[in-house]
């Protein structure tokens, strides 16, 4: 079973995440709103992947990204936006973003996304 951290959006979307997450057989291990809370969730030395929306109650979602890739072990993050074009993919490819995921987006893309990251691929 692998673990997610969710990082960032609406409270109500991060519900709908948690219920299909499991429902898939994921275990969401933390949540947060903000980057301060998100950075803080990665201290413990989580193994898992980071499911992370660009929009965060503080800070910036590039700032964790890079927290994600500096931690040990590296996490990888999955990146949901509603933003997208080249220069977006191209900050966030430079960061160390996995996978990007413009919303709205299908579950199965959100499954092989998960899958992906995990993967190394």
């Amino acid at each position: 079973m692998t673990d997610v951290l969710l990082i960032g959006g609406a409270e109500e979307a991060r519900e709908v995440f948690r219920a299909l997450l499991r429902l898939h057989h994921f275990r969401v291990k933390g949540e947060a709103s903000g980057a301060k809370e998100a950075k803080n969730l990665l201290k413990g030395g989580f193994k898992g992947v980071m499911l992370l929306d660009t929009e965060l109650s503080d800070g910036d979602w590039g700032d964790v990204i890079s927290k994600a890739q500096g931690s040990k072990p590296k996490v990888p993050v999955v990146l949901v936006s509603p933003l997208y074009g080249a220069e977006f993919e191209e900050k966030a490819k430079r960061l160390g973003a996995c996978a990007l995921l413009p919303r709205p987006f299908e579950i199965p893309e959100l499954l092989a996304a998960i899958d992906r990251a995990m993967s190394g691929e």
